[in-house]
């Protein structure tokens, strides 16, 4: 594959080393042979802030590598606080901050802590396999909550109808992997409200928190100015607003001390509170506390992107694809083609030399059948390549002529 090269930019596709990419990426290039263009995990293919990097340099710069304390560095927790009650508008404090080896691992301790064998999950339908996963760890069951795939919309009336008295938890993710919608606040506060009302805490993935296009605008369930306000653990991490997967360092907000000693001690049980390491944190607090223009410039250049991956997707026979309001991934519709999600992810692969996610139940639920994922984490000049070969793939699979440039 060969890229346009321009300079001057921290996004551009001199930016994009594919040989080194297919070394480091194992769960999305270096799982596809050289020809493929790989839009499947949602991870950024550009390098993280530079102030993250000197920092972990100069953390492992002596050569000293002790364990980590399983709470981790006070200072850091304090930061997380910080930027919770100035960027989210949650009023806490470092002794409600619990620092975990990811945010998935964050997702897997929450629902560990409430849930049990008999209690009942409600879920997103779709949403990421994590969210399932953990609750089927925690020997609990799935209840999905349909949302409309056109719209992006949740009915609150229709998730409060699922609430029963063995509903140990509710799960949230907003923006929405992978649907993209940015639940607004009148939709959180009905939400919130049916969960204080039946006593049920609420679990909130917001690690997507700062992949937010305007208009639309992230609100935080845990700010919510209600009467009551049901326990929200909010979960958030680095992984997406600073292009820093690898670091696994993710947080958790818990609705209070108590609250969150105790999930710290369910770690502790886990083991997983030991994967925390020095270097990991220092990089997280560089990031948070210098790391914000890097973000701010990395959003700019992924909501020309989305635009550009919208319009495409849209001008293609048998493809409908909603403008996402945050995120970096698409979910394009795709049974006009006749084929079924995981027929369209084998086809592509096969046709195209492209790579994306089918929707099917254990990656996304049983509502993600007719979908496909695609990350748009990338350079204009990938994009650009990927486009035009799905494009001549489905002229061909429909007969229609391709437009696209060779």
């Amino acid at each position: 594959m060969s890229l346009r090269h321009t300079e001057g930019s921290l996004f551009d596709d001199a930016r994009i080393r594919p040989d080194l990419l297919r070394d480091r990426s194992h769960m999305r290039w270096g799982a596809y042979p050289p020809d493929v263009i790989p839009l499947t995990a949602a991870e950024p293919d550009f390098p993280g802030p530079r102030v993250v990097k000197d920092a972990i340099v100069s953390a492992v710069a002596d050569g000293y590598f002790p364990y980590e304390s399983p709470e981790g560095l006070d200072e850091l927790r304090e930061a997380v606080a910080e930027v919770a009650e100035t960027r989210y508008g949650i009023r806490t404090g470092p002794e409600r901050v619990v620092l975990t080896p990811g945010t998935a691992a964050a997702l897997w301790g929450v629902v560990r802590l409430l849930c049990g064998e008999g209690d009942e999950c409600v879920l997103l339908d779709p949403v990421d396999l994590l969210f399932g996963e953990a609750v089927d760890a925690a020997g609990a069951r799935r209840v999905h909550c349909p949302m409309d795939k056109r719209t992006g919309r949740l009915d609150p009336d229709r998730l409060a109808s699922l609430i029963t008295p063995r509903t140990a938890l509710i799960c949230l993710c907003s923006p929405h992997n992978p649907l993209g919608t940015v639940f607004p606040e009148e939709t959180l506060r009905a939400v919130a409200a049916a969960a204080a009302e039946h006593g049920v805490p609420v679990l909130s993935d917001e690690v997507w928190s700062e992949i937010v296009y305007p208009p639309a605008r992230h609100v935080s369930t845990a700010s919510l100015d209600l009467p009551r306000l049901p326990r929200v653990y909010t979960v958030t991490g680095l992984s997406k607003s600073f292009a820093l997967p690898g670091l696994r360092m993710g947080f958790v907000i818990a609705p209070g001390a108590r609250e969150a000693e105790a999930l710290q001690r369910t770690f502790q049980s886990l083991g997983a509170a030991y994967s925390l390491t020095p270097f990991a944190q220092a990089g997280a607090l560089a990031a948070l506390r210098h790391g914000w223009a890097w973000k701010d410039a990395f959003l700019a250049h992924l909501h020309g992107i989305r635009d550009y991956c919208v319009d495409r997707l849209n001008a293609m026979p048998g493809l409908s694809c909603p403008r996402p309001d945050g995120t970096f991934v698409l979910f394009p519709d795709v049974t006009a083609t006749g084929l079924t999600s995981e027929e369209m992810g084998a086809f592509l692969l096969e046709r195209a030399r492209v790579a994306v996610v089918p929707g099917t139940p254990e990656w996304f639920g049983p509502g993600a059948e007719g979908n496909i994922r695609l990350c748009y984490a990338t350079s204009r000049g990938v994009v650009e390549e990927a486009m035009n070969r799905v494009e001549r793939a489905l002229a061909e699979l429909t007969g229609s002529s391709s437009h696209s440039a060779a």
